[in-house]
């Protein structure tokens, strides 16, 4: 009897000690991933500068510099330099020349290598085969021995580049139509031949690791009025000042290739944040004088965004250009011994044209919202005028949680809570759009949170048919079920899950406070797996979905034992989104390729990153998307300052953005989803109802429009027109005079245009 009773204390204490060791970890892992505060940067921006650029070259002082008229429209006109392959634009709308080089550099006390690296149309970045060591070299190199032919064609010409000294050739074709210059570089003219010469015992063998062209189009300095413009959060410009900067803005486009680079970034001065989610940039010289955005239209799989500011790499010259990347320095991962892994390149340059398009701006276009203009033209958008004011109320249904016994449920938001929850909200708020996240059987982090699985834990059938009956009877409201149908987070034994190019397993970082990385589940049959519930989706009348963990991710791959790589995977992805052209689509944070495909924006940058060198944030992606996709700002349950944050949205175009749950948020605690400590609707309830009146008085009449304009009149007072009406934001503590208009102190107000 003694002995039984000792067996029972032994296996209670064991049970004990148990529980609090799966306690333990989950506390240990769940500080992994915190959700910071927002913080507001740049809201005291100082009022455009006007002056223009008193530019001494005219069109005659070309001829002097080797160039030579080669195409000309209506508009503009080509020039070449036939030993630098470099080029100059005159614009005949606005008497501007843009050189492919920055004119003085000869007079500068710069080295021959820099003067080269500044003069040269084209650079290369190459490795030695055989070590890997890497190395630059400009055209005008005469150790690169180049030898160009050219070839007049219609618009523009041909270029045959032939670095003997590296054996490493390829084309380039520049063509003029209208008002835009394309850049273009076939990849199957990039040829890699052995160089050896009768004095050399072995031949050298190089291959092409970058291609740079034009990297100086543009550039200039702190003696004008310029800036560049980048794509790097919500919009930012490096405005060209006298003020010296150690490092510069390197980012791959569209992020990095996680199937090819490992997860550290290349550059030590780099610290990478925000996926860089447009393939653009743009170039202004001048108040309303003259600009040009660039643009990616093939090889943005593979090529990065450069933008260096003054003093940089010793140059006190601001430019900015695209980098070619035609092949990646890759780790293949070894199971043992002294060597962990081993570097390998890709055999063959990546299988896809070059091509960047310039488009010249003149006059009243000469401005990044102009360059947002013509970049949303570009993308096809289509304008949708019926667009409605609303709100993003996101819920949180169930999670789980570590037990004595495994995982028990934690139920957070039923069926029936979330219509009470969504119901109140409609008394105040009539028009929402509602994201029900971890609705189904096992949540966000179950085995298939990709199937449409009412959870019993919820309410099962039953409630949720009540809850999509109340929805129904509220007009203006719709429901969109969350659905992961890529990332996985709890991988099972027979999922397909795709690998690397260096066939290791995908795992990338997921919002959790339990895990830190999921897998990949295979591209094809994306939409595949969320039609399988189609019919389900039909007969509760669900046409929204929100889908999580593809916005912004874009990778090579390995697919029966062939390389898909990053671009073609891009097609594969808009593929299958096109495929649920049936549902509206809401994404998370996405990047351009997909703006044309979604309804809905969540989480919408309303600032750039904070890098020294970065001057102003400006809403670039507002500018490109308003009038057309539903702009949500990231979730207000985490922003420090509402007031501040509340004129942000109304300057960006922003709908407000909540998530919540019925439960406390005690009750979060050992979940996935403990990261996003307070969501109990009773304590937002007020202020979700505060912000969004005060936000939707002024965006309300606006909704559906294109933003024309933007841009700061004062110091901390922005100036943003619609088609209809002009909104002005002050962010000061001091009213603000426009015409008869007064801007109250930390406030918005709007007026019609006058024609």
């Amino acid at each position: 009897m003694r002995k039984w009773k000792w067996l029972v204390v032994i296996i209670i204490l064991g049970m004990t000690v148990s529980f609090v060791v799966i306690q333990a970890k989950s506390l240990k892992t769940s500080s992994s991933y915190q959700m910071p505060y927002q913080e507001m940067s740049n809201i005291l921006v100082e009022q455009e500068d006007q002056t223009s650029v008193n530019q001494t070259y005219t069109e005659a002082d070309l001829l002097d510099m080797n160039f030579e008229l080669v195409a000309s429209s209506s508009a503009m006109r080509l020039y070449l330099n036939r030993s630098l392959l470099n080029i100059a634009i005159y614009d005949e709308r606005n008497d501007y020349i843009w050189f492919g080089y920055y004119p003085e550099y000869q007079q500068k006390g710069y080295t021959n290598t820099l003067k080269q690296w500044i003069e040269s149309g084209v650079t290369i970045d190459y490795f030695d085969s055989v070590s890997l060591n890497e190395a630059r070299m400009s055209i005008t190199d005469p150790d690169a021995g180049t030898q160009i032919s050219y070839q007049m064609q219609s618009g523009g010409f041909k270029a045959a580049i032939n670095m003997v000294k590296l054996g490493i050739s390829f084309e380039l074709v520049v063509a003029l139509e209208n008002d835009e210059v394309s850049v273009h570089i076939p990849f199957d003219s990039i040829v890699e031949v052995p160089y050896k010469t009768a004095a050399m015992k072995f031949a050298k063998e190089y291959k092409v690791q970058s291609i740079i062209v034009f990297p100086y189009l543009g550039s200039e300095n702190y003696e004008i009025n310029g800036y560049a413009m980048i794509p790097d959060g919500s919009g930012a410009l490096i405005k060209y000042e006298n003020k010296p900067y150690d490092s510069a803005y390197v980012k791959r486009i569209y992020g990095r290739d996680l199937g090819i680079q490992s997860s550290v970034t290349s550059s030590a001065h780099l610290k990478e944040e925000t996926t860089l989610s447009l393939p653009i940039y743009g170039i202004n010289h001048g108040y309303h004088q003259a600009a040009f955005l660039a643009e990616l239209t093939s090889g943005f799989g593979a090529s990065e965004l450069h933008s260096y500011p003054y003093m940089y790499n010793a140059i006190d010259i601001n430019t900015t250009f695209f980098m070619y990347k035609t092949r990646d320095r890759a780790l293949i991962e070894l199971s043992g011994g002294a060597i962990s892994s081993i570097p390998i390149i890709n055999k063959d340059p990546y299988p896809f044209d070059y091509e960047v398009k310039y488009s010249f701006l003149a006059n009243e276009k000469a401005h990044y919202a102009g360059m947002a203009e013509r970049y949303r033209d570009h993308l096809e958008l289509e304008q949708d005028q019926q667009l409605e004011m609303d709100m993003h109320l996101e819920l949180v249904g169930i999670d789980q949680k570590p037990s004595l016994f495994g995982q028990t449920n934690v139920r957070l938001t039923t069926y029936q809570e979330a219509k009470e929850i969504i119901l109140d909200v409609y008394e105040d708020i009539k028009h929402l759009e509602v994201t029900y996240r971890s609705f189904n059987q096992g949540g966000t982090y179950g085995k298939t949170p990709y199937r449409f699985k009412l959870s019993s834990a919820l309410g099962g059938r039953r409630q949720f048919n009540k809850l999509m009956d109340a929805i129904d009877d509220l007009d203006g409201v719709t429901l969109s079920l969350e659905n992961s149908p890529l990332v996985l987070a709890n991988t099972r034994v027979f999922d397909t899950q795709i690998r690397k190019t260096t066939l290791n397993l995908f795992e990338v970082g997921i919002d959790s406070s339990r895990d830190d990385t999921a897998t990949l589940l295979s591209i094809q049959g994306l939409a595949e797996r969320i039609l399988k519930d189609d019919k389900r989706y039909n007969s509760y009348g669900i046409d929204h979905l929100s889908i999580k963990g593809i916005g912004d991710l874009s990778f090579s791959y390995q697919r029966n034992k062939e390389t898909i790589y990053r671009e073609e995977m891009i097609g594969e992805m808009r593929e299958e989104l096109m495929a649920l052209d049936d549902y509206y689509i809401g994404l998370y944070q996405p990047v351009s390729y997909f703006y044309s495909l979604i309804s809905s924006y969540y989480e919408t940058p309303y600032q750039a990153n904070s890098y020294a060198y970065i001057t102003q944030s400006i809403p670039f992606i507002s500018l490109v998307l308003s009038g057309s996709v539903k702009l949500y700002s990231p979730l207000l349950n985490y922003v420090n300052n509402l007031d501040e944050m509340t004129l942000k949205m109304i300057e960006y175009n922003l709908r407000p953005s909540f998530i919540v749950t019925s439960k406390p948020g005690y009750e979060l605690r050992y979940t996935h989803v403990e990261y996003l400590y307070t969501t109990e609707y009773s304590v937002f309830e007020d202020v979700m109802k505060d912000v969004y009146r005060n936000v939707s008085d002024i965006l309300s009449d606006v909704q559906g429009e294109h933003i024309v304009n933007h841009r700061y009149i004062a110091l901390g007072v922005a100036e943003i027109t619609y088609e209809s009406k002009i909104i002005y934001v002050n962010y000061t503590d001091q009213s603000y005079t426009v015409g008869t208009t007064v801007v109250q102190p930390l406030s918005a107000t709007s007026v019609e245009v006058t024609p």
